[in-house]
């Protein structure tokens, strides 16, 4: 019997471009005064370049997505020599994830899994205090009961064991959960090889074609219950 549903989090319960879009306009607000003539879509538009939706380019000269975002920023924007790229890389850490826009239809989707006795988690690579602050953006937090990072685990997706790990942790095994996400690797793949159902939530990544196609796809998180209510290990409410 499904007990409990793990998602992601960036595009899978927010959407990271649109976030990137209100970023944008946040970083142009604080720095105004050292920038050269720019735009919030120049901004975007750079910032999108180096982020990809949260995965690093492998030809990037840079380790992480933070260090490329500030350094590519302070290169091609800032005019003065007062702003340093460590005061850039300190603004996006800590304004980033306050700036983050829900998906379509997550936080009804949240709350409605919720009042029907699902535990609720989200299991996403990246920096704990990072994940959390994004989290506690949505206006459905309250419904996440759990929050997983690789930081913490110790574990990335898509290492099979952060999946069963976070299942585990709240007393379930990974076959009585769900997972949700737009990754077909990191997250599809890594839950199915724990023993989760899986989900995937199309529109940011190609499937490839030496995994296998899944089971359960969708275009927007209004479809989940869908899924969830065709399954015949679903929950029922007396036994929540």
């Amino acid at each position: 019997m499904h007990k409990a549903i793990f998602f992601d989090l960036d595009n899978t319960l927010v959407h990271r471009n649109k976030s990137i879009s209100v970023y944008s306009k946040c970083f142009i607000a604080s720095y105004a005064d050292s920038l050269k003539s720019v735009s919030s879509e120049d901004i975007a538009a750079v910032i999108c370049s180096q982020d990809r939706g949260g995965y690093l380019s492998e030809n990037s000269p840079y380790s992480t997505i933070k260090e490329a975002v500030s350094n590519e920023l302070h290169k091609r924007f800032v005019r003065s020599k007062k702003l340093t790229v460590e005061d850039i890389l300190g603004h996006w850490l800590q304004n980033f994830p306050l700036c983050a826009q829900p998906m379509s239809r997550a936080n009804e989707l949240l709350a409605q899994l919720s009042a029907q006795g699902y535990h609720i988690g989200i299991i996403s690579n990246g920096a704990d205090k990072t994940r959390l602050a994004t989290a506690k953006t949505l206006g459905a937090f309250d419904s996440i009961k759990q929050l997983v990072s690789s930081e913490a685990a110790g574990i990335k997706k898509p290492n099979s064991a952060i999946f069963t790990q976070s299942a585990n942790a709240f007393g379930l095994s990974p076959d009585q959960c769900w997972y949700i996400g737009d990754h077909p690797v990191n997250d599809i793949d890594g839950a199915r090889k724990a023993g989760m159902q899986a989900i995937w939530l199309r529109g940011f990544h190609d499937w490839p074609a030496h995994i296998d196609k899944p089971r359960h796809a969708i275009t927007c998180l209004s479809e989940v219950t869908g899924v969830l209510a065709s399954s015949p290990n679903k929950l029922r409410q007396s036994e929540t």
